[in-house]
């Protein structure tokens, strides 16, 4: 499994989780719009180039996130939503590393992923709220066999608002893994308001960025500005593609971490909204894999420091 990451699905639960808190304080601006809203939202982020622990080498990546989801207004029994997401992750490897030796050569290239997520939300009380959602993602190398590079999966859970300034919940996400046994993953979902000026949350970070497996510490300064300071932890595992050396042919790849990063916000009236973010990548780990998901060589990652802009729309 590749996700737009792991924490990108997670994000997509949590922000229908959000849905209905969003729409009861807007209620009245709402009320004269359409009974559909639309996101579109995209990013870049680059991982500056860092060295591997051991064996020599080094990696640096550039990510492009894109993002469009639909949500229904809440009615008193349920809303619904779609989302779309892709993400490319462009590596640049070094000479030298345990990972090019069990390749025959680079590692890999480009990868992709687009995933599709129907979700729904049930209000069984007018505290507690159910969230379903189906998973579906395509990964790999822009080469590799797209039936090859499927993983799917769900998520289940329950919040339960304790007033409008506290919601929480929990709940599990399950979904296959490329040549790997399932991911099971419990989730935590947090939303905090314990003054106008502080908000914490697992879900209010940038749109198309994935965000909802981590928490952030939010300054809020006033309707247009705020400030962030968060973590969460990423996994991504995708399909080569059958070039290069045998034993890397059809294999599979695995990259994860754990970035803590500052995002700096803008919300313009119009609904538009700007993102920039910079922070550090930690316990950052790279393995490859044979076609069967035999393990061929497994690196830990050098903290790398990354940056990035993202921007989204709702309409």
């Amino acid at each position: 499994m590749k996700t737009t990451a792991l924490a990108a699905v997670l994000a997509l639960s949590a922000g229908a989780h959000a849905l209905a808190n969003d729409d009861s304080a807007a209620a009245g601006a709402d009320a004269a719009k359409s009974d559909m809203k639309f996101v579109l939202a995209g990013g870049y982020a680059h991982f500056f180039a860092t060295d591997f622990d051991t064996g020599g080498g080094d990696v640096s990546v550039d990510r492009g996130f894109g993002s469009f989801s639909m949500r229904s207004q809440s009615s008193e029994q349920y809303a619904w939503d779609l989302g779309f997401q892709w993400e490319g992750s462009w590596y640049g490897f070094g000479d030298g590393s345990a990972l090019a030796a069990a390749a025959g050569g680079k590692p890999w290239g480009a990868v992709q992923s687009v995933s599709v997520s129907p979700g729904a939300t049930f209000v069984l009380d007018p505290r507690w709220r159910l969230t379903t959602r189906l998973i579906l993602d395509v990964a790999g190398e822009n080469d590799a066999s797209a039936d090859d590079s499927l993983s799917f999966g769900g998520v289940v859970a329950a919040t339960y608002s304790f007033s409008q300034e506290l919601t929480l919940g929990a709940g599990v996400l399950a979904i296959t893994r490329i040549e790997d046994d399932a991911l099971v993953v419990p989730q935590v979902i947090v939303d905090w308001r314990p003054c106008k000026e502080f908000r914490l949350s697992n879900f209010a970070g940038p749109e198309a960025y994935p965000g909802g497996a981590g928490l952030e510490g939010i300054w809020v300064m006033g309707d247009e500005y705020e400030l962030a300071l968060g973590a969460r932890y990423t996994y991504r595992r995708f399909r080569l593609d059958d070039t290069g050396a045998a034993q890397r042919a059809n294999g599979v790849g695995t990259d994860e971490g754990m970035p803590l990063w500052i995002r700096a916000t803008h919300r313009a009236k119009c609904g538009a909204r700007l993102d920039l973010v910079a922070g550090m990548q930690l316990a950052g780990e790279m393995s490859i894999d044979d076609s069967a998901g035999n393990e061929l060589a497994s690196v830990d990652v050098e903290p790398a420091p990354f940056i990035g802009a993202f921007f989204s729309w709702r309409y």
